[in-house]
Parts: C-alpha cells; sequence; structure tokens
C-alpha cells in the first residue's frame, strides 16, 4: 500500500458499527483520556463579553440550532477493548451557569455527556473544550457561529463570514479528518532528545479552584516593542515568561538549584494549518521549544528576545515540524501498538507524556492570534478571553489573544503563589508596556484568600473583578 493511500485511510475518523456509527480519536486526542481528570481537567475557555447581559433562553435556542452542525462534536467518550473512541450523543446540549472557577469539575473518563460545554453568565458566553475533542481554532469556530445565531434570533444578521458556519448546512468530511495521518511521512527522522525543565516549586490551590489573571496592553505598542527587537509579538512574551522563570531560579538556595533541573523551556504551540491544507475541526497543533540553560545566566531580557527569535525561526519550518507528526503518528500505525490492551496503552501513555511532552516544558504560551467577528457582530462583543487548559505539572500558563486594539495575556494557574505572573508583567512594565491588571477568583469557593492591601495596586495596574 502506497503511503499517500495509508495516510488517506488513517486520517478517516468516521466509522459504521452494525448498530450505530462512532468516531476515533485524533492523534493528539488518543493520550488525552490517559492523562486528563479533576486536576488537568483538559478543558481550555474561549469566552465573548457582550455590550448587554445574555439572554439565556435565547442562547440555549441558539445552541440547540448550532450544535447539529457540529456533529463530531455531540459525541461522548467510550472506552473500548484497544482504543477510546467517540459515541454520537443523543442528549441535546444546555447552557450552565458559569459559576465557579473556569475549566473545573470536569474529569473526560467519568464523565457521560458532552466533552464541550456553554456556559454564561452576566454578559459573558463561554465555550469551554475538552483537548481530546478540538483544538483552539475549532473551539473558535463554534464559539463564532454560536454567537452568530445568538444574534440572528435576536434580530441582528451578519455578514457572511468563512468561519461562521450556517446552522443547519452540509458538515464537509474533512472537518472530521485526523489531518496528523494525512500528512504523515514514511522514514522521516524524529526531533532530537530533549531534557527536563525546570519546574518553579511551591503549593498548588484545593481541588477545584484555578486562577485566572489577565493582563491588557495596547496591541500597538506591544508590536511597536516586538518590531524594534526584530521579534515577533509571540517571541517577545515568550522572553519575558522565560525571564520570569529564570528570576525564579535564581531566587532558590544554590543547593536547591543544583537538586533541581536548569532548562527554561517554553511551549508555543503551532497551529498546523499553517504548514499543511486542512479544513479539520479537531486537533491539528504541534509546538516549538525555546529554551536556555539557567547555568549560564543571568540573561537579559534584550538577550532572551534574540534567543529566542532565533530558536523560534529554527524550530518553526515545515521539515522540522513533519518531525514531530513522523514521531508522534508513527507509533499508532504500527500493528503490535494496536493491538496492545487499552490497560496498558494508558500506562505507558503516561510515562510518554511525561518523558516527550510535559516533562521537556517548564510552562506554555499559546497565541490564539488576532479575532475578528464579521460585522455587525463585532460592534457588540466588548472583548474575547481565551484561558488555557489546567494542568497537573504546569502549574501556572499564559494564553493569548487580541480584540479592537488590545492584546490579553491570560494565565490560568493552579499555584498560590503568584510570582511567575508579577515577574511576567514587571518585566513588560520595564520596557514601557504597562498593563490592566484583572484577576478571578472563585469567591463562594472555601479557602480563597482576599486580595491583600499590598496587592490591591501593582506597577502594572490595578486589580478589579471582571464583568
Amino acid at each position: 500500500m502506497s503511503t499517500n493511500v495509508a495516510n488517506i485511510r488513517m486520517a478517516r475518523t468516521l466509522f459504521q458499527s452494525a448498530s450505530d456509527q462512532y468516531y476515533m480519536l485524533d492523534n493528539a486526542a488518543i493520550i488525552m483520556p490517559a492523562i486528563s481528570d479533576l486536576v488537568a481537567t483538559s478543558l481550555f475557555r474561549i469566552a465573548l463579553v457582550l455590550d448587554r447581559p445574555v439572554d439565556l433562553p435565547l442562547l440555549q435556542r441558539a445552541l440547540a440550532n448550532v450544535a447539529p452542525r457540529f456533529p463530531y462534536f455531540l459525541v461522548e467518550l467510550r472506552r473500548g477493548f484497544f482504543w477510546y473512541y467517540f459515541q454520537p450523543s443523543r442528549k441535546p446540549p444546555a447552557v450552565i451557569a458559569d459559576l465557579g472557577s473556569p475549566c473545573q469539575g470536569f474529569d473526560p473518563r467519568k464523565t457521560r455527556g458532552h466533552l464541550f460545554r456553554v456556559r454564561a453568565r452576566g454578559s459573558r458566553i463561554a465555550c469551554e473544550f475538552s483537548h481530546i475533542l478540538a483544538d483552539g481554532y475549532g473551539g473558535l469556530i463554534f464559539a463564532k457561529t454560536l454567537l452568530a445565531e445568538y444574534f440572528r434570533l435576536q434580530g441582528v444578521a451578519s455578514e457572511p463570514a468563512p468561519d461562521v458556519f450556517p446552522p443547519g448546512s452540509e458538515p464537509n468530511p474533512h472537518e472530521w479528518e485526523d489531518a496528523y495521518h494525512r500528512y504523515f511521512r514514511e522514514n522521516w527522522p524524529h526531533p532530537d532528545p530533549r531534557p527536563r525543565a525546570f519546574r518553579p516549586p511551591g503549593p498548588t490551590l484545593p481541588l477545584g479552584q484555578y486562577r485566572v489573571l489577565t493582563g491588557s496592553f495596547d496591541l500597538a505598542a506591544v508590536r511597536e516593542a516586538a518590531q524594534s527587537r526584530d521579534a515577533t509579538v509571540t517571541e517577545l512574551l515568550t522572553a519575558a515568561l522565560m525571564f520570569a522563570y529564570q528570576g525564579i531560579w535564581e531566587s532558590l538556595p544554590p543547593k536547591a538549584r543544583r537538586r533541581r533541573e536548569c532548562m527554561a523551556a517554553v511551549e508555543i504551540p503551532v497551529n498546523m494549518r499553517r504548514f499543511y491544507p486542512s479544513r479539520t475541526l479537531r486537533n491539528f497543533t504541534l509546538f516549538i521549544l525555546p529554551a536556555v540553560d539557567l547555568r549560564l545566566g543571568p540573561y537579559t531580557f534584550e538577550e532572551l528576545v534574540r534567543i529566542v527569535h532565533h530558536r523560534v525561526a529554527l524550530e518553526n519550518e515545515e521539515r522540522e515540524i513533519a518531525r514531530q507528526i513522523s514521531r508522534n503518528a508513527g507509533g499508532g500505525r504500527k500493528l503490535l501498538v494496536r493491538l496492545v490492551p487499552l490497560v496498558l496503552k494508558n500506562f505507558f501513555a503516561r510515562l510518554l507524556y511525561d518523558s516527550l511532552g510535559e516533562g521537556l516544558i517548564t510552562g506554555l504560551l499559546t497565541n490564539l492570534g488576532s479575532m475578528t467577528l464579521p460585522a455587525p457582530l463585532d460592534e457588540r462583543v466588548r472583548r474575547f478571553e481565551f484561558v488555557p487548559a489546567p494542568s497537573r505539572s504546569l502549574k501556572t500558563n499564559a494564553a493569548v489573544s487580541s480584540w479592537k486594539g488590545e492584546l490579553h495575556v491570560t494565565f490560568g494557574s493552579r499555584a498560590r503563589s503568584r510570582e511567575v505572573e508579577r515577574r511576567f508583567f514587571s518585566v513588560l512594565s520595564s520596557i514601557n508596556l504597562r498593563a490592566r491588571i484583572e484577576c478571578d477568583a472563585d469567591p463562594t469557593a472555601p479557602g480563597v484568600p482576599e486580595p491583600r492591601p499590598a496587592e490591591s495596586r501593582t506597577r502594572e495596574g490595578s486589580w478589579k473583578p471582571r464583568d
């Protein structure tokens, strides 16, 4: 069988059994059930804050109209003998109250419902998607489509847009393909091994609490600061995050530093649709991983910007990305691996995820880019919010998006300490990039401390509740 024919066959995810149809998980998703639980829920969040309170009955009608357009999202996770799979759900999705911490209270292995949820409160509509189901690109298209239908029901029709799907339209079969397998290359060399990464020490918040802290910058100012250093916005922010980790590492006693890993490595997810044409709304991201050895420091911020820029340029190249596809998708194509029972697959998946995934990473910074909406919907949305999924070992991660001239950097954290965020915004403030800071904490959850008076105002801006 030729590689191209095999790739087309492996990219297929929809199958028909004797009694029903089912979907296979994509290559990035197959490891997620093994490493997900009530702590690492796998949920990321895309929220839209409107210019007026949400009409909940109308939002429920919009969800009922839109959901059938995405049949590959209307599924439930099931366990087979060899693999997890998706079974179409007969339960209609329902809007729920947006109470408590984001992205919490969800265990994908135990839930008997959908792997996404729509939450609402005040003027905010939030869509939370499990990474088992989709990446940020797929979640964003669903959120935009839901918003457009919500406003249509209010009598506000929007202009056509390629990333807003009309309810009732026929899904394209390529929307649920496993694009990793479509672009797999036989006998392609795997990525070079990497050392384990440094992790900031410290206690975590109680189960069910996930602190969300957002800094909002003037987008033009951030772009100017990046361009003046021959860097992109993502590279500038990655260097700031790396600088924060360096400061925490240097603050440790020498004996503690000797006992810990010394690499500061920041994972930057890459949308693979930039390299390979694909209409899939499933997962299709990989990552680049700029890193520095902290034993060689201290690095200045300007040095880190240059290092990140050059290392991103080396890794953000199609042939380098193809090495990750070859490694990640190659194992599942081997007959011996396919015949291993799921209970053993789960055991080895956790080991591989630590050695080839999160064990190599200090933190994550994901940039969803500039948000767009068709007119006149763009006039009705005050802001977009993008919250990264919580992780068991990476206690603090960052997500970036921009809207209407503002760039929002959102930290999702399970750490009690805010030291990563404080150092991140401080170094940007030192180059005249000052942010308006907002912090969410669930006031109904036990054990959530109120901000101390000393924290009520910082160099970066003021702490204030969200809408």
